[in-house]
């Protein structure tokens, strides 16, 4: 894991991208969110697995940028298919 000069913003590796997103599924599935984004409980529970799992302790803020950006790109995607008729699957 490497970070910017500042420290701020975290470079992610695919397996981490992928560890996050199985933490955020299992975090989900134990009704952790109960809106567009994850409880306080669920964020402790997402930060903690995080660790526990990779070995890096990420922020808050760390993992709520990294769930919007996926969220966004997901949103990209889909007007994308409906811009051009093409059948993704997500």
């Amino acid at each position: 894991m490497e970070y910017s000069q500042s420290q701020d913003k975290a470079c992610w590796t695919r397996e981490m991208l992928n560890t996050f997103c199985d933490i955020c599924i299992k975090a989900i599935e134990k009704g952790m969110r109960p809106n567009t984004n994850f409880d306080k409980a669920g964020w402790k529970y997402v930060m903690n697995c995080f660790k526990e799992r990779t070995g890096h302790a990420l922020t808050k803020a760390q993992l709520k940028n990294r769930w919007d950006g996926i969220k966004k790109g997901l949103e990209n995607m889909k007007k994308i298919d409906f811009q051009y008729g093409s059948r993704l699957e997500y």
